[in-house]
Order: structure tokens, then C-alpha cells, then sequence
């Protein structure tokens, strides 16, 4: 890879880098050309990226930013997933992917600014899918407006009721 080869990876990386809503690094080293394919397939439904990538260009590329200290530690062969929509989904794919390839190592990332290790990537996939969470929020949500209308609708349906309880008793007082 020449100079102005690598000037450019590392502008895309850059543009990847910003766009990106989480950032997934992983160890490939081992898994075989067609596992790879399935991942990608599996990727490809979401709105995300998948790049082999160097670590020094990554470094080069990161350099400056908030994210640059995460990653002076990478070492061997780095995959590197880019999720531009809803980072649980990818990073659930990636887990399953790895509990399926022992080969394949999640090893940090980026959710926003912030540094993620092992452990909080597991807890990422471990989420609800953004949909679910979505119907949670909005059942949160109109709970109190549905006690409001109750409390409203209990009123004139209790009137209602002792209307008809006064009619019936009417009716059972001249019927004797």
C-alpha cells in the first residue's frame, strides 16, 4: 500500500469513524473466507459496515480525538464493524457470531464517544431489539394518559349505573 493509498484509507476511516454510531473492533484471525461471508450477509440487512483494517492507519485516523487512547492497544488482525443505525442489532449479530466462531474475538469499540470493552458489548447484546424498546417506551408512555381517561370515563359510568339502579328499583317497587 502506497503513500497516497494509505492517505485515503485513512479519510474514509475518518468519514466511517464520525458517521458511525458504535464501532465494534474484533480478532479474525482464524475464522475461514466463507464464515466471513456469512457475517457480512448477516451485516448487510443492517445499516452497517464491515473493513479489514490496520491498526496503525486506525491510530492515524483516530488521532486527535476522544477515541485515540482506545485504541493504542490493538494488535494482530483487526475487523473493524461500523454500525450506523441501531448499534445493538449489529453488535448482537457479532456476539452470536462469535459464541458460534471461537475464532472470531470481540475485542473494544466505541458506542459514541464512549470506550466499550468485552464486557459491555456483551451487555449491548444482551438489549432488547430497538423496536422493542421503542413499544416499551411508548406503553410507558401512555399509561398515565390511559389511568386519566379511565378516572374521566369512571364518572359518567357510575352516574349511568345509579341511574339504572333507580330505574330498577322503581320498576320492582311498582310492580308490587
Amino acid at each position: 500500500m502506497n503513500r497516497t493509498e494509505k492517505e485515503a484509507e485513512v479519510k474514509e476511516l475518518q468519514v466511517a469513524f464520525d458517521k458511525a454510531k458504535a464501532i465494534i473492533f474484533a480478532d479474525y484471525k482464524g475464522v475461514t473466507s466463507n464464515e466471513m461471508n456469512d457475517l457480512r450477509a448477516s451485516l448487510r440487512k443492517l445499516d452497517s459496515e464491515f473493513r479489514i483494517v490496520k491498526n496503525n492507519l486506525v491510530r492515524v485516523a483516530l488521532k486527535g480525538t476522544v477515541k485515540e487512547r482506545a485504541v493504542e492497544d490493538l494488535v494482530g488482525p483487526t475487523a473493524a464493524f461500523f454500525s450506523y443505525d441501531d448499534p445493538a442489532a449489529v453488535v448482537k449479530v457479532l456476539s452470536e457470531f462469535s459464541k458460534e466462531v471461537e475464532a472470531f474475538v470481540l475485542k473494544e469499540g466505541f458506542l459514541g464517544d464512549e470506550t466499550i470493552g468485552e464486557a459491555q458489548i456483551k451487555e449491548l447484546s444482551s438489549l432488547p431489539s430497538k423496536e422493542v424498546l421503542i413499544a416499551q417506551l411508548l406503553s410507558v408512555m401512555n399509561g398515565p394518559i390511559r389511568n386519566f381517561v379511565s378516572v374521566l370515563a369512571a364518572a359518567p359510568r357510575d352516574f349511568v349505573c345509579v341511574l339504572q339502579a333507580v330505574a330498577d328499583k322503581k320498576k320492582e317497587q311498582g310492580g308490587e
